[in-house]
């Protein structure tokens, strides 16, 4: 799990995986309709498979349009790509002047105009935002803020009206420090750190770009859920043993939804922060939780010991009683719910291979 250090944490904020087979075909084809769902469950479900081995899903707009990311055909690595619904992927590429050197990009972020940001990797990485429509994209690590005051920058989230989020490390008397930053245009506003901090990774921004959400450490005190309001960083209530947490998605009314690793069994937790107070979600599975979703009704969705979960009004449900029995797939990831209830995350096939699926609730 990520939350065992901030270090840690920071090198997985939705990289895509290095994917090991060759794909072909389209990015997505529709199998099947689910069955009955057990008591006191969501809705069924249609369950939409990737046709691309090794790939994921990692957001969705409430377009239903997709981030993702899969070996493009004849590629041994995987590329991110953004696909309109119903439609075919378009594989983003990294910076130009980087693609001969085996850069490696990643998508972390979507906005319902089809904005994508992310970040490529050189050993060094770069924050990078992708136009709608487009494969190329703009270094934003070049605006002048960037540029003067940080190295290893990634974008993590991006609102409908442009407002980007991000982390990058910046040099310091302590070694390399993070710090958090917005970028509006070519506007980057540098967010502050806790009382006596060191570090803050900027995770994920609400619709109206009023919260932001991450996590944040001192010299005193592992990296712990933070949201900066308006501009200005607090901590979240914690679970009681918290030994570090973080927070990883937020909706338009605040509530945010992460992880705490907890004292007393070492596990991390999936938690809700909302109302003043922190939610234990109690994932079933025992194991290692993590909450990575929340809609505008306030459903969350996220994974524990292997299996992807929904949580609504306070009840998780495993969503693999939500297919197809002989589906053939095992969901293990869900990575992003919009507004409409639409899922996405990632599956295990009987092969053993990677595949993203979407999940559309039909009744």
């Amino acid at each position: 799990m990520p939350f065992l250090s901030r270090r840690s944490w920071t090198t997985r904020v939705r990289r895509p995986l290095i994917a090991t087979l060759a794909v072909a075909g389209t990015a997505m084809a529709a199998t099947a309709v689910a069955g009955t769902a057990q008591a006191a469950t969501p809705a069924k479900y249609r369950l939409t498979l990737s046709t691309s081995a090794d790939s994921q899903y990692q957001a969705i707009n409430n377009h239903g349009d997709i981030v993702g990311s899969a070996p493009q055909q004849g590629d041994s690595f995987s590329s991110p790509f953004v696909a309109k619904a119903g439609g075919t992927p378009l594989f983003l590429n990294p910076p130009a002047g980087q693609a001969a050197g085996g850069a490696f990009a990643s998508a972390a972020g979507l906005n319902n105009a089809d904005q994508v940001v992310g970040n490529s990797d050189t050993g060094v990485f770069t924050a990078l935002e992708w136009p709608a429509g487009s494969s190329t994209p703009a270094d934003l690590s070049q605006l002048p803020t960037l540029a003067a005051s940080f190295f290893n920058t990634r974008a993590t989230a991006i609102t409908d009206s442009g407002l980007i989020v991000g982390f990058g490390q910046t040099p310091g008397s302590n070694g390399d420090l993070t710090k958090s930053f917005t970028i509006q245009g070519s506007t980057v506003k540098v967010l502050p750190l806790l009382s006596k901090g060191v570090d803050a990774d900027a995770a994920a921004v609400n619709s109206a770009g009023t919260t932001i959400v991450g996590n944040a450490d001192t010299t005193t005190q592992d990296a712990v859920a933070v949201e900066w309001v308006n501009g200005a960083i607090k901590k979240f209530p914690a679970l009681t043993g918290t030994l570090t947490s973080a927070a990883l998605a937020v909706n338009a009314s605040g509530q945010a939804v992460g992880a705490s690793v907890l004292t007393a069994d070492g596990n991390a937790h999936a938690v809700l922060w909302a109302n003043g107070k922190a939610t234990d979600l109690r994932f079933p599975g025992g194991g290692d939780a993590e909450a990575t979703g929340i809609n505008v009704n306030g459903v969350i969705v996220g994974d524990g010991a292997g299996r992807a979960f929904i949580d609504q009004n306070g009840t998780a449900t495993d969503l693999n009683t939500l297919i197809p029995a002989g589906s053939g797939v095992t969901l293990t990831t869900a990575a992003s719910i919009n507004d409409s209830g639409v899922i996405v995350g990632t599956a295990v096939n009987a092969q053993g291979l990677q595949v993203g699926y979407e999940l559309t609730p039909v009744s």
